[in-house]
């Protein structure tokens, strides 16, 4: 019994000294600002990354099949 109340004042405790939080720029939405600028361009980057890979694989599966028409390999 003496745990559950302990436990129960704690909580009570914490609770009444908890402050409200404030939202970053990203998440209150300022448009403006570098930590927005910032994350914009890391997912331009991100993208860009992701379109260089794709690319590369498409490059080469084409590359294999000029090679097997060139060279008439038939497997």
């Amino acid at each position: 019994m003496t745990k559950k109340l302990t436990r129960t004042i704690m909580t009570a405790f914490l609770l009444a000294l908890a402050r409200p939080a404030l939202a970053c720029p990203v998440c209150f939405g300022a448009p403006d600002s570098p930590q927005v600028k910032g994350m914009q361009m890391g997912i331009l980057v991100l993208l860009a990354i992701t379109g260089v890979v794709l690319g590369s694989f498409a490059a080469f599966f084409l590359y294999l099949r000029r090679r097997q028409k060139l060279y008439g390999g038939s497997y």
